[in-house]
């Protein structure tokens, strides 16, 4: 919108020699010339204007691409997360499972060699035992793996999550919805693209009219510095009307190009808002199964911590074998693995719950960047 200013100097050195049959003469010139030019559009119709806000919406999409790739980093690192604490968790169960199984095969062995308990007790020892070993081992080496994975994708510890951000369970599906349609990233991007086909459009449209311009001019010129010569100042203004008259029909063509693409950009948008609350329907379904396991490994847990204390007094009078213990500490083991996971589960969807609904980003505003 602002005038095209533009200036040039040129200076010509010329050289030249003339014979007749009485004389020889010799011409040598130096010309310069200074120019100062200026063009604005005094009418177009609104094409600039449209032009700027394309160039806008442009801009902000970049600015959303960036943000959906901050948002996809962020999930993956709280993936990472959960999966290190999960291992975690699952080899300090094992090491506490482990521990009492090898106790456990000791004392198999002595009062197998005692003659107070029977073969099958000590092979089922020593089964659970090889099993707990290899849990162990494979708790070990998921941890180590995970550690290892975490670092590769944030380059920093972990911290722990449900310290520094507060997880509201209480969400509500409709309201997740309502955030979803306004504020979802992808659906942001195809709304840009709506936008930028209604302007092309306008564009294309504007084409018809007709321009306005004005040109101005400023020229000084001194046709010899050498010798004496002739200076010559001199000044144009000018103002130019054009009218489009025939395009052969390309401007007609684009315009119902961009109406067809306009209407595909509002379908693909209406397609993606219905596959994006399907998406979100299953997240939200699995966010509340999660949670509902782990209410019920939590029972479960406190189940057999109870049935364990029972069955260690009935051992000690005698009515219960050490496999019996032994069983039921593995039934705690995989309670508390299956709680872990269902944990992670949980808190898994609910931030891609957020992620969904476009509301991820502020949840952790104070962790990244300002994005201007």
């Amino acid at each position: 919108l602002l005038p095209d200013i533009k200036s040039t100097i040129s200076g010509t050195y010329t050289t030249s020699e003339s014979k007749t049959t009485t004389a020889t003469s010799e011409n040598d010139t130096f010309a310069d010339t200074y120019k100062l030019s200026i063009n604005q559009s005094l009418y177009d119709a609104g094409y600039n204007q449209l032009e700027i806000e394309r160039s806008k919406i442009l801009f902000n999409n970049e600015i959303i691409n960036f943000k959906i790739i901050v948002q996809n980093l962020i999930i993956d690192a709280i993936n990472g997360y959960l999966t290190v604490l999960n291992y975690e968790k699952s080899l300090e169960a094992n090491k506490k499972n482990f521990d009492f199984v090898s106790k456990a095969l000791d004392t198999t062995k002595i009062k197998y060699s005692l003659g107070s308990t029977t073969l099958y007790d000590l092979q089922n020892a020593e089964s659970i035992f090889a099993l707990a070993k290899s849990n162990l081992f494979i708790a070990e080496q998921n941890l180590l793996i995970g550690k290892k994975t975490f670092k590769r994708i944030t380059g920093i510890p972990p911290i722990y999550l449900e310290e520094v951000l507060e997880i509201d369970t209480t969400i509500n599906f409709d309201s997740i919805i309502d955030n979803l349609v306004k504020n979802n990233l992808n659906l942001a991007l195809l709304r840009n693209d709506i936008k930028n086909k209604e302007i092309l459009l306008l564009k294309e449209k504007k084409t018809k009219k007709p321009n306005l311009d004005l040109s101005g001019t400023v020229e000084y010129s001194d046709t010899d510095r050498i010798d004496t010569g002739t200076e010559t100042t001199k000044g144009t203004i000018a103002l130019t009307l054009t009218i489009p008259i025939f395009k052969q029909g390309i401007d007609d063509s684009n315009i119902r190009k961009y109406q067809s693409q306009i209407l595909q950009s509002e379908l693909n948008f209406e397609d993606n808002s219905e596959d994006l609350q399907i998406q979100i329907s299953n997240v939200f379904k699995d966010f509340k199964v999660s949670e509902a396991k782990m209410k019920a490994y939590i029972i479960g847990i406190q189940a057999s911590e109870t049935a364990l204390i029972s069955l260690n007094n009935e051992y000690k009078i005698g009515t219960k074998t050490i496999s019996d213990i032994i069983n039921e500490e593995e039934k705690l083991l995989n309670a508390k693995v299956n709680f872990f996971n269902s944990k992670k589960d949980f808190l898994i969807s609910y931030f891609k719950i957020k992620a969904l609904e476009g509301t991820l980003l502020q949840t952790f505003k104070k962790y990244l960047p300002n994005i201007n």
